[in-house]
Order: C-alpha cells, then structure tokens, then sequence
C-alpha cells in the first residue's frame, strides 16, 4: 500500500514524497503519515474499497461545518483510475494529538477528565442539534425519507440477509441468525417510538476517533466518520461505551444532558448488533464470535424486557 499512497501524493502534490509511516487501520483501510518536502505532514488513507474516499471527503466536508472540534481538511481524492495505484486514496491534513481511546483514564487529572468529558459529548450534542429539514438518509441523497424507519427499515432488513450469508459461511450461529429474524419482525413495535429529527450524526463516534492535545488537558479534533448521515441521533450513542468510553462517562453525561428515549435500551442493542454485523459482511473481516455473542445477548435481553 506504501507504493499506493506516494503514487497518491506525486498525482496530487506533483512532489516525491520524503517518507511515510503507518499510523493504523481498520475494516475498510489503512491510515499513512507522509512527510513532504519542507516539512509538510499529509494523512493518506488508503482504501480497500472503491468510492470509500469520495464518501469520506464528503462527511468530513459536512462535519467540520458543524464541529466544535476540529475536523482534518480534506486535500482531495484520488481515485485508483487516475493514477497507477490499485486502491483510492484520501488525503488530508495531519492533525497533532494522541488517541483518547488509548488512554489510562485513571492516571488524567481529574479537572482534564471533567474537561474532556464535556467537550466530547458537547461535540456530539451539537452535531445532532444540526438538524436536516428535507428529511433522513445519506448526505449525498436524490431524495430523503420523512422518517428515519421508513429509511432504516430497509437498511435493517438488508443486514438480516447478511447475516444469513455469514451464518452459510459458518461465521455466525443458528442462534444468532434466529436472533436476527425475531428482532426483525419487532422492528415496528422497537421503533414505535419514531425519531422525530433528522439528526447529523458521525456513525462511528467512539474514543478512538477522538484526539485529545499532546499534554492530555483537553480535546482538541474528530477523525474517521462512517455512515454520516442524516438518522436518528441515539444511532450514535453506543459508540460512546467503546474503547475506554465508559472509563470517560460519555454516555451517562451525554444522557443528563439529553434525556434519552423510553425505548433507547432496546434501540441501542439493535443498532451495536445490527451494524456490527454489517461491518463485518462489508469488509469481509472474520467475525469476531465472542464480541458478537455479547452483542446479541444485549439484544436478547433488551427484547425481553
């Protein structure tokens, strides 16, 4: 992929680049630091998929018009086809800081606990504030839904014949998949509650995807959205228990500050489940079948409740 991102950077830049480093990856591709002449640092993301890179540029674009922190600028895109490159890459800037989702909790300040807590979940807050007029779906939409489950049905419904496809490669059990036909067939009665805003959400807001400033004081930028759109805002929400979240007090400070649906226990198993396993059809990643078995649980007990 090294030889993907300089043929990126020369296409883009029309300089060599000096070096490049691995930053880290995940289900859909691989993140490079490269340093340009006269000391430039550029993120190149390189995807396994085609069109990924437009879609990201795209929400990034979207976010940072709507962040209170900051969101990496976007240089551009450059498609596998207009370079000898194999993948497309997205290339942007660097911003400085170190993980949140690495952190030992513990061992912060409390005031920069307090402080970090807040900025994270006022980030969040404010993107779901920004609201679509015109109604739910991607952002790059001809038309929108004037619901979020006349959009999302479908979407769940298309998930459940993934994990029938998983379930045929022996990656998922039969008492998963039976899980995904009963849950399926209470879509109208979990979501009976009916989002009434469509809300512009990051989709893969969890602290990993946070960078908090080098001496860990506060949070200083957003990275790495997936599935931004416009949907339901607690669609976000059981990110902010991944990684150390739970360590930060996202969620339970996101929830005093925005009291959550009645039925939010129900739809947040739905939507961890639901999307997990998506995740894991799309890219072709092995499942991970204790992780998915936890998540399933969550939704077995969710529904009996």
């Amino acid at each position: 992929m090294q030889n993907t991102v300089f043929e990126a950077i020369c296409s883009f830049f029309h300089v060599m680049p000096e070096g490049a480093r691995h930053l880290g990856g995940g289900f859909y591709g691989q993140v490079f630091l490269v340093e340009l002449p006269g000391n430039r640092p550029v993120v190149a993301k390189v995807y396994r998929f085609a069109g990924l890179a437009g879609k990201e540029a795209g929400q990034l674009k979207m976010l940072a018009a709507h962040s209170r922190l900051r969101v990496p600028r976007v240089f551009g895109v450059a498609e596998a086809g207009r370079f000898h490159g194999a993948y497309d890459v997205l290339l942007m800037e660097y911003l400085e800081g170190v993980n949140a989702g690495d952190q030992d909790v513990s061992v912060i300040p409390a005031e920069f606990r307090a402080r970090i807590c807040e900025q994270i979940v006022d980030n969040l807050i404010g993107l779901h504030e920004t609201v679509h007029p015109e109604g739910f779906g991607p952002l790059d939409a001809e038309t929108f839904y004037p619901s979020w489950e006349e959009y999302y049905k479908p979407v769940a419904r298309s998930i459940v014949k993934k994990a029938h496809a998983l379930h045929e490669k022996g990656q998922l059990t039969e008492e998963v998949l039976d899980l995904f036909e009963r849950s399926i067939r209470c879509f109208d009665e979990i979501f009976a509650g009916k989002a009434t805003r469509a809300s512009l959400i990051h989709g893969d807001y969890n602290t990993w995807n946070i960078l908090l400033a080098p001496d860990r004081s506060c949070a200083c930028a957003m990275i790495d959205p997936y599935g931004c759109c416009w949907a339901d805002s607690e669609y976000d929400l059981y990110q902010l228990d991944n990684a150390n979240g739970r360590d930060w007090g996202l969620l339970k400070r996101y929830a005093e500050k925005c009291p959550l649906s009645p039925d939010f226990a129900v739809k947040r198993a739905f939507y961890e489940l639901y999307t997990e396993i998506n995740h894991y059809y799309d890219s072709g990643v092995p499942v991970i079948r204790e992780l998915v078995q936890r998540q399933a649980g969550a939704l077995e007990r969710a529904l009996a409740l």
